[in-house]
């Protein structure tokens, strides 16, 4: 059964993992602005493998 309540995932107010939650992109309720990834989402790691990867081959290129 999925939670209604989406604030369970937040970790330190700053990190925020649900897995239960498919939204990638978290916008940050307590700070007004700013946003966060959902940790608990796949994507999530694939995108920051990817771009791990992307700045490590510019650095070696560089």
């Amino acid at each position: 059964m999925k939670s209604s309540n989406r604030d369970d995932g937040w970790l330190t107010g700053r990190l925020y993992f649900n897995r239960e939650d498919k939204r990638v992109i978290i916008k940050r309720p307590q700070s007004g602005f700013g946003y966060t990834m959902n940790l608990g989402n796949k994507w999530t790691w694939i995108f920051n493998i990817i771009f791990v990867i992307i700045i490590v081959i510019l650095v070696s290129v560089l």
